[in-house]
């Protein structure tokens, strides 16, 4: 059966504002806490629960009704919530669950984010979307040009050398029934922990193919029956193409592909693609 998606915009009415340049804790997780647990105007959230909140962080756990349960832990890097993100970035980390805000169990990587825009001009709108289910999404954030005359790549969420970002969280689709590894969330496909940002450090800037050989860093997944172990798998794109973007918004149409995950012996037969 097929899991709804919705589709969640800067721009609906009622959606919260992203006004500080490259953003703050606080406004990252206002735009969470609507998609995910509250809602805004007439859209309703995913279905997400917020299970922990302070100042060391925001955890938010899937639908577990259709969902692993997994966890995600947001907070930034100083814990200043109110401070620009630009060189205190938006921590992330997610885990099978959070027994308490800074205690993870089988955690995976941590990794970085900031919104892309420097400027806290209201001329510049800090655009973010988020597209998702009770079991995953994905967060994008960049610029914005609604008269389409500005041809810069950044404007079409290309990373390339200028940083936009987007990131995965959620369930991979597995073909294990019963698989207890399959939450994860990771922008980065080159880098393992990592606390910065930059204009590879973001998941549209894949740039693998699948027959790309393996390299070490790359998103952690927890064995199937839930033992303490783990491997890296590596995100791959699906086509062989020069640009090096997984998601290009171009006159108005949005088109993104399955993301296999590939190990370093073999191909895991899942999916980050929603």
């Amino acid at each position: 059966m097929t899991t709804p998606v919705t589709v969640y915009r800067w721009d609906d009415e009622g959606a919260p504002q992203i006004n500080q340049a490259y953003g703050t804790g606080s406004e990252i997780r206002a735009v969470l806490n609507a998609c995910l647990v509250d809602g805004y105007g007439a859209k309703q959230p995913l279905g997400w629960t917020k299970v922990h909140d302070n100042i060391n962080g925001v955890v938010y756990q899937n639908n577990t009704e259709i969902g692993s349960g997994g966890m995600v832990r947001f907070w930034p890097k100083g814990l200043d919530w109110e401070q620009s993100l630009s060189s205190n970035p938006m921590l992330f980390q997610g885990a099978k669950t959070f027994i308490d805000t800074e205690t993870p169990f089988h955690a995976g990587y941590t990794q970085a984010l900031k919104h892309p825009v420097s400027s806290s001009s209201e001329s510049e709108q800090k655009a973010w979307v988020i597209i998702g289910t009770g079991y995953a999404f994905y967060l994008i954030m960049g610029w914005v040009d609604e008269l389409k005359n500005n041809t810069h790549a950044k404007y079409k969420m290309i990373s390339g050398t200028n940083y936009n970002f987007s990131m995965f969280c959620g369930d991979i689709h597995s073909r294990l029934n019963g698989d207890a590894g399959k939450f994860i969330a990771f922008c980065d496909s080159l880098s393992a922990n990592t606390e910065s940002t930059s204009w590879s450090n973001t998941l549209d800037y894949m740039t693998k193919d699948l027959d790309s050989g393996y390299l070490n860093n790359y998103p952690n997944i927890w064995d199937a029956d839930n033992t303490d172990a783990y491997r890296p798998y590596a995100p791959r794109k699906t086509f062989n193409v020069i640009k090096k973007e997984m998601v290009e918004i171009e006159n108005d149409i949005i088109g993104y592909a399955p993301v296999p995950l590939m190990s370093i012996v073999t191909l895991r037969q899942d999916s980050a693609n929603k």
